[in-house]
């Protein structure tokens, strides 16, 4: 597909800016505790979930292409979100852990479409694989070190919604 023939994606980039606006609302307000981070990510998964779910089907109908490490990274959001909204205490104590493999799997998920990435240039694939790959590494640090994680949680969700902001806000235009 010519990138002058694809359209602007507006929810891609509703998705970046609420990313972006979650990662500044964890970095300006550590302390407000990991209940609000609870719900906040819960939101966010929630939405995610149904994005990447809406982007697996364009991305099936454009390309012809498999996309089932996308469709499963939008029902894990799915879920995720669901169970960090209606079951606040399993979130807060199992945070650290499902977030670890949330990083995991979406860094996946976006490695495995590389190739239909490569299709809008160079440099745009670089930036998703490395991203991704940034996202698959904080994940195997929060599932082998868990203490570490504990310490460093705001500061990685916040990285994570400002990559993921970025990604989406890109993948808009």
């Amino acid at each position: 597909m010519n990138r002058s023939t694809r359209k602007f994606d507006l929810f891609s980039l509703i998705i970046g800016l609420f990313s972006l606006y979650v990662g500044y609302l964890i970095v300006k307000h550590p302390l407000t505790g990991l209940l609000s981070i609870v719900v906040v990510i819960g939101i966010f998964s929630i939405i995610r979930g149904i994005y990447q779910l809406y982007f697996a089907y364009q991305v099936r109908r454009w390309f012809n292409r498999r996309t089932g490490w996308l469709i499963f990274s939008g029902i894990i959001d799915l879920l995720l979100g669901i169970l960090f909204l209606f079951n606040l205490p399993i979130g807060l104590t199992t945070l650290i852990y499902i977030l670890a493999f949330w990083f995991i799997i979406d860094g996946i998920a976006e490695c495995s479409l590389a190739s239909v990435y490569r299709l809008f240039g160079k440099s745009y694939y670089w930036l998703i694989i490395i991203l991704a790959v940034l996202a698959i590494i904080a994940g195997v640090v929060l599932l082998f070190r868990p203490m570490l994680g504990a310490l460093i949680i705001v500061i990685m969700a916040a990285v994570y919604f400002f990559m993921s902001g970025i990604l989406e806000i890109v993948e808009a235009f």
